[in-house]
């Protein structure tokens, strides 16, 4: 399952906009790989030096990825497109991090 996190500079961007891009993003990346079960984490860390107004990291199994490139360019594109439906001003950062984890649920 894929995880997101976005960190967010909280004197740049307000709360509710990080939640808009939130769901946003679950929905794009859900769509993007084909998985359901998409989780979303954000928070604006309470120390932070010459950060950029919003940073996205997803996190997922390196096996469920059969293109890196090619997902990355498909989830870029729906973002750029969501952004400009939906007049998102704020620039941000896009990193997607292949992981060869081992996981359990409802342990």
């Amino acid at each position: 399952m894929p995880m997101i996190t976005v960190k967010f500079d909280d004197k740049k961007v307000a709360d509710e906009k990080i939640i808009e891009l939130s769901t946003a993003l679950q929905k794009i990346v859900s769509e993007a790989t084909n998985i359901k079960d998409v989780f979303v984490y954000a928070d604006s860390p309470k120390i932070a030096v010459a950060i950029a107004p919003i940073e996205v990291f997803i996190e997922m199994s390196a096996s469920k990825i059969e293109d890196t490139e090619a997902l990355f360019a498909i989830m870029k594109e729906k973002l750029r497109d969501w952004k400009e439906t939906t007049e998102f001003e704020y620039p941000l950062n896009l990193t997607l991090i292949p992981m060869n984890w081992k996981f359990e649920v409802n342990i």
